[in-house]
C-alpha cells in the first residue's frame, strides 16, 4: 500500500511539472506537402437588378435593399441645390458626393464586399432624386473615340484597352479611379487642369471625381 501511494505521488508531481498546453504554446506548421492550398473567392457575376429610385427634400436618409454582392451605380440629381451637397453611406464608400450648388452626377457603391451599403444619408437644401442601378446603366467608351462629359461620372472600357488619355478643365479637384477584377486604384488626384495618359487594362470601370470639371476620356 505504501509503495502504491508513493508511485501515485510521483505521478501527480510529474504531471504538475509538465508544461501547460493551450496557452503560450507555439505549434509548428504542418510540413506535409498534402496540406490544402488557400482558396480565393471569385468575383460575383454581374446580374440584372431592378433600379431603385428614392426622392426627398433637404436633409434625410433612406434604406437600400441593393444586393450586397452586386456593384451598384449611384446617381444623384438636385438641380435646385444652392448649398453643400454631401452624400454618405454606411458601406465601404463612406463619402459618395461632396459638392456645392446644383448637382447631377454618378458614382459607384458596394465595391467592398465586407461592407455593403444598407443606408444612405443626404445633406441638401432642395428636392432631390437618387437612383441605384446595375451595370446596364453605365455607358461604354469606345476604343479610339473620345467621350466627353461634365461632372462626376462612371464609364466602362472594354477588353483589349491598354491605356486611356484623360484631359480635364476645372478650378477644383479632379480624380480618376479604375475598378476591375484585378485593380481598384486612384489614377489621378490633382487640382486644376490635367492632360495625362494612364495604363488601364479593360474590361474595367472608370470613375471621374470632379463635379466642376469638363473632361474628355479616350481609351486605346
Amino acid at each position: 500500500m505504501k509503495l502504491r501511494l508513493a508511485c501515485l505521488l510521483v505521478l501527480v508531481l510529474a504531471s504538475a511539472c509538465a508544461p501547460a498546453t493551450g496557452f503560450g504554446t507555439i505549434v509548428g506548421a504542418p510540413t506535409s506537402s498534402s496540406a490544402p492550398a488557400p482558396t480565393t473567392s471569385a468575383a460575383p457575376v454581374p446580374r440584372d437588378v431592378p433600379t431603385e429610385t428614392h426622392t426627398g427634400k433637404g436633409q434625410g436618409e433612406f434604406a437600400t435593399t441593393w444586393p450586397p454582392d452586386q456593384l451598384g451605380f449611384f446617381t444623384f440629381d438636385c438641380p435646385k441645390c444652392s448649398g453643400n451637397v454631401i452624400i454618405s453611406t454606411d458601406g465601404g464608400e463612406f463619402g459618395l458626393v461632396n459638392a456645392i450648388g446644383a448637382y447631377q452626377g454618378t458614382t459607384w457603391l458596394n465595391t467592398d464586399p465586407d461592407r455593403p451599403t444598407t443606408k444612405v444619408t443626404v445633406l441638401a437644401n432642395a428636392p432631390w432624386t437618387a437612383t441605384i442601378a446595375d451595370y446596364r446603366s453605365v455607358p461604354s467608351a469606345s476604343p479610339g473615340a473620345p467621350t466627353s462629359g461634365k461632372g462626376d461620372a462612371v464609364l466602362r472600357v472594354p477588353a483589349g484597352i491598354a491605356h486611356v488619355k484623360f484631359t480635364a478643365k476645372t478650378r477644383g479637384n479632379i480624380g480618376l479611379w479604375v475598378l476591375s477584377e484585378e485593380d481598384h486604384d486612384l489614377l489621378i488626384n490633382e487640382i486644376g487642369d490635367v492632360d495625362v495618359d494612364r495604363e488601364v487594362r479593360g474590361p474595367a470601370y472608370l470613375r471621374v471625381d470632379g463635379y466642376e470639371a469638363s473632361w474628355t476620356l479616350t481609351p486605346s
